[in-house]
């Protein structure tokens, strides 16, 4: 097995965190970084933009506008931008006038296999997109961010609080295999429960992602006026580290659709991930004099961001005919609003700065 050799270039153990990155990016082996797409129906799992092009046509709907009330145009940039697929239903969704609409558009996405994907999926259209590895945008340029599923992709330390302090989660190589250890965690991981005002029961297991805030922060900060616009799965430290619902935390692998708490298994063939703690991307904000629009789930985003009027607009509202195009175009639009799914699961962070998010606010906090 290809990680039992770096993990013995480590010493034969690794925290949890290091296993994690070397699953999902490895820049051979990685889950994300390989060459396999693993999202869409036919891969491991559905995410908004994957699932459905009326979330990207939704989400230009509240841009067109936004550049309107704005009176000029705005840069949009695409963080962890998977295949493109979120930015190719926005420049459909505004086809030429996104020249009106957008200063500029760049996907940030760290897969080089998954970068050539997008710079050959959006050429020769109206607008170019500038396709990288990093963002690095311009404090002074009007922004908007949008980030999903970046976040719970980050690798986490895994700690586990037992009678004698906390103790952080290994992986250990052998013979036969990878299996768990365990040794005493850092103090920058107790620290982290600290700043949060969380206490773990005893016996309880929970994700620790530090790296989560100065991440954000980074990418607020190279942004001027700006909004940001967060997709994820997640909740407040106060809920996310509640043992009565997560005692043995929120990290699941997902393959074939099907989700597994085998997290060791078949290392870059399945995806990890971990539920996001808000409140560090709301440290972040506040840290670089951002405010919180709101956070709220995926179904209420989108029906304040103004889905309604974009599926009439497309001809399959209320009093459309019921062909075959109108039942699919509404089949994707519940996925999307499900409130026993992602509609209800995902929740949209949103945060802004300057006259970009008065406006984003005004837009969203408007009665439906």
């Amino acid at each position: 097995m290809w990680i039992l050799s770096e993990i013995s270039r480590d010493g034969g153990e690794v925290g949890f965190r290091r296993f994690m990155e070397l699953a999902l990016y490895h820049p051979e082996h990685g889950y994300y970084t390989s060459g396999r797409l693993p999202w869409g129906r036919g891969g491991d799992y559905l995410t908004a933009p994957t699932a459905s092009t009326w979330y990207g046509a939704t989400v230009a709907g509240m841009l067109s506008e936004i550049s309107t009330r704005f009176g000029g145009r705005y840069r949009l940039v695409d963080c962890a931008a998977g295949d493109g697929s979120f930015l190719g239903s926005v420049l459909t969704a505004l086809g030429a006038g996104a020249v009106d609409v957008l200063a500029g558009t760049t996907a940030v996405e760290r897969s080089s296999v998954l970068r050539k994907r997008i710079a050959d999926r959006l050429a020769g259209g109206a607008l170019a997109v500038q396709v990288t590895d990093r963002f690095v945008g311009d404090s002074a340029e009007p922004t908007v961010v949008h980030a999903s599923e970046l976040y719970d992709a980050m690798p986490v330390h895994l700690v586990e609080q037992t009678a004698a302090g906390l103790l952080e989660l290994t992986v250990v190589g052998t013979e036969a295999g990878l299996r768990w250890g365990r040794r005493p965690a850092g103090t920058d991981l107790e620290e982290y429960f600290l700043r949060h005002g969380v206490r773990l029961e005893e016996g309880q297991v929970a994700e620790v992602n530090p790296e989560a805030e100065s991440a954000h922060r980074e990418v607020l900060e190279s942004c001027g006026n700006g909004v940001a616009l967060v997709l994820d799965y997640g909740y407040e430290a106060v809920r996310l580290y509640d043992s009565r619902g997560r005692r043995h935390g929120s990290l699941v692998s997902y393959r074939a659709h099907e989700v597994d708490r085998e997290v060791l298994d078949s290392p870059g063939e399945r995806d990890l991930t971990a539920h996001v703690n808000w409140d560090d991307l709301r440290l972040a904000a506040a840290k670089c004099g951002w405010t919180e629009i709101g956070l709220m789930p995926l179904a209420e985003f989108l029906i304040r961001a103004g889905i309604a009027e974009r599926v009439d607009e497309a001809g399959f509202g209320i009093e459309a005919d019921l062909d075959a195009g109108t039942v699919a175009a509404r089949q994707e639009i519940k996925r999307l609003l499900d409130p026993e799914g992602m509609g209800s699961d995902l929740k949209m962070l949103i945060q802004g700065k300057g006259e970009l998010g008065r406006i984003v606010g005004e837009i969203l906090n408007r009665a439906v």
